[in-house]
């Protein structure tokens, strides 16, 4: 971002002034723009081979003021046998995975079904069709808990009535350290992991301005989010451009963004850091993504660099049997919404195909 050195002071200068709020006030992401029309549908929604689906996880910790129903959807053919269990970031639900907004560009789902690859995104608890708890009873592992229970689900066809041989879980951002929590509880849960948008050694500018966009209790927007409880966070309106590479986007994208952002609690945020070593037992295969320009992680350092802290990140899998890694050149924090894409979404087809070539044989 190429903010003047002056801008820069004045936004970090504010940063502990307004988390401190946050943190006090227990006070992290949609918002209507009036006047403003969107057609907004979801890329692979019509086809027969989509179907939404309903999962209800037990005993999931802190979560007893509803039942952890969590809502996804389910796009297979009958015959696929590879399904990728898709974990949306921070103040996103499942749409950030089949984009509304040109599905031909930007949806995973999309690319993945071409590819005879089955796909089921995830409303996480509290976000899309999911059910909402509490905020405080909400952590990082409620949803980590969540999707380890998910993953037998699809196995044995409890979710859409069609079962899977093959696992991989496909995480962006906070739903990659959701990742990380479950198969840390359970190394042999998933037959690989496919990691995007999170270094364990984030640099302290970009960490802290992305944080402070956090600070914002998602009921003053009224709307669709009128009474929800003041421990359910969003980003401040206006900064979703703080998830991108500026010169590289489509400004249309992050106002379609802004539109279908969702929430996050502020009890979600204060966990993020219990997972950080929870890769080290996992003994499957890992891919590794990381926009070259990724505001939270790569700000001070490129990750392309090798003085960046994004390559210790193999040094956190030593059990696995493969890890491979990419940066996704001109592009920031949400890699999928990026003109360079594709990049990401052929790296994982060739990926998946590598690993699974037996129940791909197409």
């Amino acid at each position: 971002m190429n903010r003047r050195p002056g801008e820069r002071t004045h936004k970090l200068s504010a940063v502990a002034i307004r988390l401190a709020l946050v943190f006090c006030a227990i006070g992290l992401a949609g918002v209507a723009f009036p006047g403003v029309v969107l057609a907004l549908t979801p890329a692979v929604a019509a086809e027969p081979d989509c179907r939404r689906a309903e999962f209800t996880a037990t005993h999931v910790p802190l979560v007893v003021s509803t039942p952890a129903r969590v809502s996804g959807e389910l796009c297979a053919a009958p015959r696929d046998r590879v399904v990728h269990l898709l974990v949306p970031g921070a103040t996103y639900n499942s749409s950030y995975w089949d984009f509304p907004y040109q599905p031909e560009r930007y949806s995973y789902v999309r690319a993945m079904r071409a590819a005879g690859i089955a796909t089921f995104r995830l409303d996480r608890l509290g976000t899309g069709e999911s059910n909402r708890p509490a905020s405080v009873e909400m952590s990082l592992l409620s949803h980590a808990e969540v999707v380890r229970q998910l993953v037998p689900a699809l196995r044995t066809g409890l979710i859409g009535g069609q079962s899977f041989e093959k696992v991989v879980i496909v995480g962006h951002s906070f739903g990659t350290l959701v990742t990380y929590a479950a198969v840390g509880s359970e190394p042999n849960l998933v037959d690989g992991v496919i990691a995007t948008g999170v270094s364990r050694g984030p640099d302290l500018p970009g960490l802290l301005e992305i944080l402070v966009t956090f600070t914002h209790p998602a009921r003053l927007e009224g709307g669709r989010f009128a009474g929800m409880d003041p421990g359910y966070l969003t980003t401040v309106p206006g900064q979703r451009g703080d998830f991108y590479h500026r010169p590289a986007i489509d400004p249309q994208v992050v106002v379609v963004d802004e539109a279908t952002k969702d929430v996050q609690s502020a009890t979600d945020l204060g966990t993020i850091a219990l997972p950080l070593l929870s890769t080290l037992n996992f003994r499957k295969p890992v891919l590794n993504v990381m926009g070259d320009d990724d505001l939270v992680f790569c700000q001070l350092i490129p990750c392309s660099s090798p003085l960046s802290p994004w390559n210790a990140e193999r040094l956190l899998f030593p059990q696995v049997p493969s890890y491979d890694s990419q940066i996704v050149p001109s592009t920031g924090h949400n890699i999928n919404l990026h003109p360079n894409a594709h990049l990401f979404f052929e790296k994982a087809i060739e990926w998946t195909r590598t690993h699974f070539p037996e129940q791909l044989t197409g």
